[in-house]
């Protein structure tokens, strides 16, 4: 079901659909305003973060910050970069939860970079899960503290989601997220307003296997091959539900766009590589 809400002076779209799942591959709002794998081959990205030490881990998000900064001024948001490097980036929303650590031994054995999309309460419970990708060298974002619809809140409400989940990070040990992704992709020029107060750029996506559907293995490995493009940002959970699927389709998603010759960055290393196009719309609503 499609839904259009008028918020704050802008036309806001967005695709309805279970609290905690994901959304299309453009299901986003509309607003006015490593080593590889064997068969591989040589990354473009720095050292996995299988091999990253303690000592790297403030180097690293001075870095990271860096390459936000760098994006922020060509844009506020990014759902797919140009396609200038064969680079996609593997994204993990929803957690920590119950089936992080299985995704996290994953992606430290393949020698993958990804970016976990943090929601605050999720850390009463799985604060270790955290500390595993941290320790790890995966990078951060924000998610909201409860996986909220901001297009339903008023400014205040708005900021509190986001300043309560960056404030728990922190105070776990986490590097002050720069990067935010809207629950359901759902925002509004308030949002935006708020993120650009913050310094914090905003990561949409260009594909959803929706794996938040539970549509079965091989469906959710499908859904990400058939759609590889240079840039891609792939959204892809670890929380908000049973997550044994997309366990199970990881090894054979990273494999397969290893084959086709893709590496496997971070959001901040995509944004460097395959920066979001200047001056780029607002992205328009599809169906999945």
């Amino acid at each position: 079901m499609l839904l259009a809400a008028a918020g704050a002076g802008a036309v806001v779209i967005a695709l309805t659909r279970p609290s905690g799942g994901g959304g299309s591959a453009n299901a986003t709002a509309a607003t006015s305003a490593g080593t590889p794998a064997a068969g591989g081959h040589a990354s473009a990205s720095p050292t996995g973060p299988a091999h990253r030490h303690h000592g790297a881990a403030s180097g690293h998000a001075d870095t990271d910050s860096s390459l936000v900064n760098a994006a922020l001024h060509r844009s506020s948001f990014v759902t797919a970069g140009i396609p200038r490097h064969r680079v996609m980036a593997l994204t993990f929303d929803d957690g920590p939860g119950p089936y992080t650590p299985a995704i996290v031994r994953t992606l430290v054995r393949t020698n993958t970079p990804a970016t976990f999309f943090i929601v605050g309460q999720s850390l009463t419970d799985f604060s270790s899960a955290l500390e595993s990708e941290l320790r790890h060298g995966f990078d951060i974002g924000d998610h909201t503290e409860n996986h909220a619809w901001l297009i339903h809140l008023d400014e205040s409400g708005q900021l509190a989601q986001i300043r309560d989940a960056a404030s728990r990070l922190e105070r776990l040990g986490a590097p002050a997220p720069r990067l935010f992704r809207p629950p359901y992709g759902a925002f509004d020029t308030t949002t935006l307003a708020l993120l650009h107060r913050m310094r914090m750029f905003m990561v949409l996506w260009s594909i959803d296997p929706g794996d938040w559907r539970r549509p079965g293995t091989d469906a959710i490995v499908s859904g990400v091959l058939s759609h590889a493009q240079p840039g891609a940002v792939v959204i892809l959970h670890d929380a908000g539900g049973d997550r044994s699927q997309t366990v199970a389709a990881l090894p054979a998603i990273i494999n397969g766009l290893r084959r086709r010759h893709y590496d496997l960055v971070t959001v901040p290393r995509l944004l460097a590589l395959d920066p979001p196009p200047r001056h780029q719309q607002a992205p328009h609503l599809s169906g999945v």
